[in-house]
């Protein structure tokens, strides 16, 4: 455990940092009416995740290599702050659409056009396995990234 703590640390920073722009898209109205549009809003959280893996390979490179870090001691930290990360952030998933925004589904069904495709890509379980994709498949493009950007040379 203490050989990821640095991991853990920042995966957890995600986290908050993740809840707090949930809580920031329903105040600008991307649970309510623009909730037909939050999945595009929430694209512009990419740069934010890309900007909170890097302070956390950087400082695990200061912290436990000394400043010396090759590229797959990078990478592989990055793999596992992205599964961390993507823990917790289904979980920050499930409580916003659980708790902060409750009607956030049956509202983006209701705005849509085309009842049955909104049905099929506004729903919890749809949600949480995109989220789980995404964070996954960017965290290894983003752990390989930084990796390079980092190590030394």
């Amino acid at each position: 455990m203490e050989k990821y703590r640095i991991e853990i640390k920042w995966a957890l920073i995600f986290g908050v940092i993740y809840l707090i722009w949930m809580i920031i898209e329903k105040q600008l109205g991307f649970h309510s009416e623009k909730a037909f549009q939050e999945p595009l809003f929430n694209l512009i959280f990419i740069p934010i995740s890309f900007i909170l893996f890097f302070l956390a390979l950087r400082e695990k490179k200061k912290v436990v290599f000394n400043n010396d870090i090759e590229w797959k001691q990078g990478f592989a930290s990055g793999i596992v702050l992205s599964f961390l990360i993507t823990i917790i952030s289904t979980t920050v998933v499930y409580i916003t659409f659980s708790l902060i925004s409750p009607n956030f589904f049956e509202t983006a069904i209701n705005m849509s056009k085309n009842k049955e495709v909104a049905q099929f890509n506004f729903n919890l379980p749809v949600f949480v396995k995109n989220n789980i994709f995404d964070k996954l498949s960017f965290g290894v493009v983003f752990a390989a990234t930084i990796s390079y950007m980092i190590k030394t040379k």
